[in-house]
């Protein structure tokens, strides 16, 4: 029973499917529904992996380390100050 109500809980937040629709619904259905979402989950974090290590690459690539990286040096303007 706690496994269907998570079951209800994953279609209701990220299928929007209501438990009422779900229950309408063959056993079956749902088992393939869920599956397919699993499959699904496993596809998108395998390509956030990936995307992430090619930005990982590239920020390594682009990193600077202090000595290339040249700032000018400014110059303190003087200002005289009357004197009173």
């Amino acid at each position: 029973m706690e496994n269907w109500f998570k079951i209800e809980f994953l279609f209701a937040k990220n299928l929007h499917i209501t438990p009422l629709e779900l229950d309408k619904m063959e056993y079956y259905r749902v088992e393939y529904m869920i599956i397919n979402y699993e499959e699904f989950v496993k596809e998108e974090n395998n390509e956030y992996k990936k995307q992430q290590k090619n930005q990982d690459k590239e920020f390594s690539k682009n990193k600077f380390s202090p000595g290339q990286m040249k700032v000018p040096q400014m110059k303190v303007p003087q200002m005289q100050i009357p004197k009173f």
